[in-house]
């Protein structure tokens, strides 16, 4: 089986004119990566060119930024592709990152049906961070994935050297979880080892006494039955049997006893 996967690129060059070629190699394999494709899919070559291209092909969706077209120097793009063709892909858009070593590359991409999402920022060829949220709550509903486009977004408005901006970005991000949990307090910490030791001591103990309380029970029964046989044991008899006529099980016994009559009557009577 094999889910389609959703790709967005918001790609920052430098130009009009780089964001411009960096659109056309996104449309078209390099012939290091056709060969590739060729040798490990067994293509026919008078198709391979034309169905690796259509696999890998990013299309142009609109303009980032706010000025003029003919001005604009930041793009985004957007894909769709089954799942087993994600090493090509992802392989195509590092092969365009080499060629324009200057530009940035914020790849995003998700599965609604396996529910995941990620985000990796490409460079120079180079994956210089991602993050990948796999454990979703709701399916196809985002959870724990930060924003990590974001400051290198921001210096790249601001005119600032690449990555500088992380560390101070990463720092803000700690004061505002701090913040929040200062705010609206955190869940305590639960120790899951201690939590099922206890459970199941508790569960040992309900069941010793389930089984001392079956054991009493069965000791009565037992009695109950001789008692029935010979009707004429006597509390004396019940006394030196048990030392005692304190504990629990021998008042039970001699009451039961008892109940027979005194002299010994049966309690069967014919009319």
């Amino acid at each position: 089986m094999s889910n389609w996967v959703d790709a967005q690129l918001d790609v920052l060059a430098s130009d009009p004119e780089e964001i411009t070629q960096i659109e056309e190699a996104l449309q078209t394999p390099c012939e290091e990566l056709l060969r590739w494709v060729g040798k490990e899919w067994n293509y026919d070559q008078a198709d391979l060119a034309a169905e690796v291209r259509k696999l890998v092909m990013f299309e142009p969706t609109k303009n980032l930024g706010y000025v003029d077209p003919s001005l604009d120097k930041a793009r985004s793009f957007e894909s769709e592709f089954k799942d087993r063709g994600w090493g090509i892909v992802w392989s195509h858009v590092h092969a365009v990152s080499r060629k324009f070593p200057e530009a940035v590359f914020l790849a995003s991409y998700w599965d609604n049906c396996m529910s995941y999402f990620g985000k990796s920022v490409i460079r120079g060829g180079r994956e210089i961070r991602c993050m990948h949220d796999g454990q979703q709550e709701a399916q196809g509903q985002d959870w724990v994935l930060p924003d990590i486009f974001a400051p290198y977004v921001s210096e790249y408005h601001n005119g600032g050297a690449f990555g500088s901006l992380w560390n101070s970005w990463v720092i803000a991000m700690g004061k505002v979880v701090d913040e929040m949990k200062a705010k609206y307090g955190s869940a305590p910490y639960v120790d899951v080892f201690e939590l099922a030791t206890e459970c199941f001591l508790e569960e040992s103990e309900a069941a010793f006494e389930r089984g001392t309380e079956f054991l009493a029970d069965e000791a009565d029964a037992k009695f109950e039955s001789a008692a029935d046989f010979d009707p004429h044991v006597s509390e004396e008899a019940l006394k030196k049997d048990d030392g005692s006529t304190n504990s629990a099980s021998t008042k039970r016994r001699i009451d039961r006893t008892n109940a027979h009559g005194n002299a010994g009557t049966p309690r069967l009577s014919i009319t």
